[in-house]
């Protein structure tokens, strides 16, 4: 609770300074040619790396916890049993599984633009989810909201393990270990986090009442917040990777200057 962080609040300062002296001593490593536990060199001088470590960092911030806030709707609030509970949300897993079977075989062709539709498509997912189970009557908005949650599903198949290939494909050999290593940690802290922080704002939305659809809602919105700040920066990349692909334009100083020209004239 609130007064548990206020006893605690050492530990947010206290983390701080043991991630940057961890930063400072795999930098001194990597100076004195030592071999680091996290190699800085990845997040610098390997192309999407940064970008794709963010991502699903990001992702798992506010994918991770919105299946326990679920689990407390439907049961606490609607009195599902546990196994009805689960069914309510399997459309989501079922369009996970059957997008994340086709978007293997699609990334090379369209990169990072599979992660951005795939972000868009579970947003749209789980917004549409919360609204649905927001407004319409509590007898049918669970089973009126498996289309979307389908869709939802859809897009998260086209975002973790796409993600995880764009991330990786660059790396060199000799980084791989301590790559995948990072890549896998940083998901597990943002799980960490949207568990811990979703469900707590749900119970703090709730308080001492029995506003489950609101405190649904505000959830379901925060957990949203960390996806869409995983598209944009999603969305970032995909930008900056079409402008590094354009074809430049012929300059009209080039043109007057060309042989072609000097001949014609």
């Amino acid at each position: 609770g609130a007064g548990g962080i206020g006893r605690l609040w050492w530990m947010f300062p206290a983390g701080a300074a043991i991630l940057t002296a961890f930063a400072w001593w795999q930098r001194r490593l990597v100076a004195r040619d030592s071999q680091p536990l996290l190699d800085p060199r990845l997040f610098t001088t390997v192309r999407g790396y940064a970008v794709g470590a963010g991502v699903g960092t990001l992702y798992f911030v506010g994918f991770s916890g919105v299946w326990l806030v679920f689990a407390l709707f439907y049961q606490d609030g609607l009195g599902f049993s546990p196994l009805r509970s689960g069914l309510a949300v399997t459309p989501f897993a079922l369009g996970s599984a059957v997008a994340a079977a086709v978007a293997g075989r699609l990334v090379d062709r369209l990169g990072r633009m599979l992660t951005v539709g795939g972000l868009t498509a579970v947003i749209a997912g789980l917004g549409g989810t919360a609204l649905l189970l927001r407004f319409a009557p509590l007898d049918i908005a669970p089973w009126a909201a498996a289309p979307v949650l389908f869709l939802g599903g859809v897009g998260s198949g086209c975002v973790i393990s796409p993600n995880i290939t764009m991330t990786l494909r660059d790396v060199p050999v000799r980084m791989a270990g301590a790559a995948g290593g990072a890549l896998q940690t940083g998901q597990r802290l943002g799980a960490a986090v949207g568990t811990a922080a979703l469900p707590g704002l749900f119970y703090l939305v709730l308080g001492g009442g029995d506003d489950y659809r609101g405190a649904l809602v505000a959830a379901l919105g925060a957990g949203l917040v960390g996806m869409a700040a995983s598209l944009a920066l999603a969305a970032s990349d995909y930008r900056r990777d079409r402008r590094m692909r354009r074809p430049h334009a012929t300059c009209p100083d080039d043109v007057a200057n060309s042989p072609m020209h000097a001949r014609q004239n």
